[in-house]
């Protein structure tokens, strides 16, 4: 089986039928048979970065975005787990931890979770991060876990809050994720400077903080990360492209149908 690859076409989008029509049967009727072009392929690594320290205003979107908890009643779970021992105080507008808190004594005491337990282990083996930028409001420290609770300690809206500040904190030491991007051109020669269409896909290297969240962007951790994202890529592995491979247009029995059901076997082919 083949692998299916959206290719964009860099003239953007049109709702002009007949002009959509016009280019395919140029490429239809020309002789010899048209075909794509891989003008290039090109693959480098994006970071995407671990998020920054909890404070109050992203604990709100991020329990709204990822739990579907409404700001009013996250602030009042976070506030029965205050007041319970279990996280620090859930009202702060700082997102840098002070020197004094003690990063390592608060890792230790996750080490023995049956969720992420030998993840912190094998973090505080490797070596943690240092937390990423943030700001030191001098108010209250970021929110983080006070106290271990087990699998089945809590539960309902005060277990799923606790779980998402636990591992929020975890991931904040932890090391960026590692993106592999693959930018791929192609163009059909037919249809001369309208003729020009691009495959991007990226694929997890490394997954860092990703292994330990369970929701890869919430709250403003989508604009957080550096990674460029680029309207069009896609999260899949693309199969391999070589500069100066030629991609037959139509498949031999695709004549009354520009839909593809089949690939002869070891064959090249995309659609229009």
């Amino acid at each position: 089986a083949g692998t299916m690859c959206r290719a964009v076409w860099d003239s953007g989008r049109s709702f002009n039928r007949n002009k959509v029509d016009d280019l395919v049967a140029k490429c239809r009727n020309a002789t010899p048979a048209a075909s794509a072009k891989v003008l290039s392929v090109v693959s480098k690594d994006k970071k995407q970065g671990r998020p920054v320290p909890l404070n109050t205003v992203a604990l709100l979107k991020a329990c709204s975005k990822a739990l579907g908890i409404g700001p009013h009643a996250a602030l009042s779970v976070a506030e029965r787990l205050y007041l319970s021992g279990y996280l620090s105080y859930p009202r702060t507008e700082s997102t840098s931890y002070p020197k004094s808190y003690d990063i390592i004594g608060t890792l230790q005491d996750q080490t023995h979770d049956s969720r992420w337990g030998q993840y912190v282990q094998d973090l505080l083996k490797t070596g943690i991060n240092s937390a990423k930028g943030g700001v030191d409001m001098g108010d209250h420290p970021p929110i983080t876990p006070c106290r271990h609770a087990r699998a089945g300690e809590l539960s309902g809206d005060m277990a799923r809050v606790y779980d998402l500040v636990a591992r929020h904190f975890i991931a904040s030491v932890s090391h960026d994720a590692v993106w592999r991007s693959t930018t791929v051109r192609l163009a059909i020669e037919e249809l001369g400077e309208k003729g020009n269409f691009t495959i991007r896909g990226k694929q997890l290297v490394s997954p860092g903080f990703l292994s330990i969240v369970l929701y890869k962007q919430y709250g403003d951790e989508a604009e957080e990360g550096t990674v460029d994202d680029d309207d069009e890529e896609e999260e899949k592995n693309l199969p391999e492209f070589k500069e100066g491979e030629l991609y037959s247009l139509f498949f031999p029995a695709s004549k009354k149908s520009d839909k593809v059901s089949v690939t002869p076997a070891g064959g090249k082919y995309s659609t229009l």
